[in-house]
């Protein structure tokens, strides 16, 4: 079925072109009639590659309309609502990336990755509840998944509770040695605590492995 699109369209397609390579050039020419009779598996690989270049040049407004028209045509585009998701909590647009992962994840419920950005973007909304049951269903479909351990600490902390923010930071040294922010943030847990000595120890720590990296 041919993906219809309008004229507002042309710069977009022929920004774009040349990411599909002579293969596409040549598909799309043949029916001269119409030049914007595009397949829609072309037209949505042109949103995509063309939203993914402008969200790396840091352009994420034009990201982001680019994204949305995409999403208009096909509204469970999943790569596309993810993506939308990472870039509206970058910036700051926060109910809008929670709805966005929240539909992700309703069409896809075995990704690790989609639960671990909508965990972030709850917290980021001081919902610390729903940011722990997403963190942890990321945990679940991934053990290893080091950021996610590290989120849930953040969010233990943020809630008062630094015994289990320093358990979530332990787990994240355990399987990553040299995850300096855990360090950092296990030595801030251990001062809030009042246990000083842990707290420098921990701090110590953190700056042994940042001048490894030097």
């Amino acid at each position: 079925m041919p993906f219809n699109m309008d004229l507002t369209e042309a710069k977009l397609v022929l920004k774009t072109l040349a990411l599909k390579g002579k293969q596409t050039l040549d598909r799309l020419t043949d029916s001269y009639n119409n030049f914007f009779d595009v397949k829609a598996e072309d037209a949505r690989d042109i949103y995509l590659n063309t939203a993914k270049k402008l969200s790396q040049k840091g352009d994420y407004e034009k990201a982001i309309k680019t994204y949305r028209r995409l999403l208009e045509i096909e509204p469970s585009n999943l790569t596309a609502l993810v993506e939308l998701g990472k870039i509206y909590i970058k910036v700051g647009l926060i109910v809008d990336a929670i709805e966005a992962l929240e539909k992700a994840r309703s069409i896809d419920r075995t990704s690790d990755t989609i639960c671990f950005y909508l965990g972030t973007a709850f917290f980021m909304d001081d919902k610390n509840t729903e940011a722990l049951m997403a963190l942890k269903d990321a945990i679940k479909l991934n053990p290893a998944y080091t950021e996610a351990y590290y989120k849930i600490g953040l969010v233990y902390d943020n809630i008062g509770d630094h015994d289990l923010a320093i358990e979530a930071y332990k787990k994240v040294i355990s399987l990553d040695p040299n995850f300096v922010k855990a360090y950092q943030s296990l030595g801030l847990a251990y001062e809030s605590k009042g246990q000083r000595d842990e707290a420098v120890k921990y701090f110590k720590k953190a700056l042994e492995k940042e001048e490894k990296k030097i």
